[in-house]
């Protein structure tokens, strides 16, 4: 019983010296709001603009480089995915209901599952269910038009014309 009693005490002063360790040594992260959302819906937008609040959303808000990127290696790259797109929607494995790269890259963003890249879903699942979310719920919160700029974001990256565009966005905004 003694031993016990000197395990269980050991024990309690180890969790103690973390507890200490992590409440006073650690500085404390404080969470930052999100960016808040541009007045972007409410006017006019050209197709540059567009572009670079999706590079913004892109980089900052929709949080896409946390696990689009070469390191981690935890989602697909999107370097070309204008044309990788319209490959994949001509691929046998495609389930989804896109006709173009444009409806393919929204169709990734808010329903992820409707084709998973191989070796990309989440374990288990023959890669038919993916683990990214819809980017319109849980954290990220994207609105409609914050999904078209990223959108127009991979249009202008890859050279290609801007067919997505808010909706005051007139034959300029194009």
């Amino acid at each position: 019983m003694s031993n016990f009693l000197k395990v269980a005490a050991f024990s309690l002063f180890i969790i103690g010296v973390y507890t200490f360790f992590a409440d006073r040594l650690i500085p404390p992260i404080a969470p930052q709001a999100p960016p808040p959302l541009t007045e972007v819906a409410a006017r006019p937008m050209t197709a540059d603009g567009l572009a670079r609040l999706g590079e913004e959303v892109f980089k900052g808000k929709g949080a896409c480089t946390l696990c689009h990127n070469p390191v981690g290696g935890r989602a697909p790259l999107l370097d070309g995915i204008i044309i990788k797109a319209n490959e994949r929607i001509k691929g046998p494995g495609y389930r989804g209901g896109a006709k173009d790269a444009a409806e393919y890259i929204r169709e990734s963003m808010v329903n992820p599952s409707a084709y998973v890249v191989p070796g990309f879903g989440v374990a288990g699942t023959h890669d038919t269910k993916s683990p990214m979310p819809d980017v319109r719920g849980s954290e990220i919160g994207l609105s409609e038009v914050e999904i078209d700029a990223v959108i127009a974001y991979f249009q202008r990256s890859a050279g290609v014309e801007v067919t997505v565009g808010s909706p005051a966005a007139g034959p300029e905004g194009k």
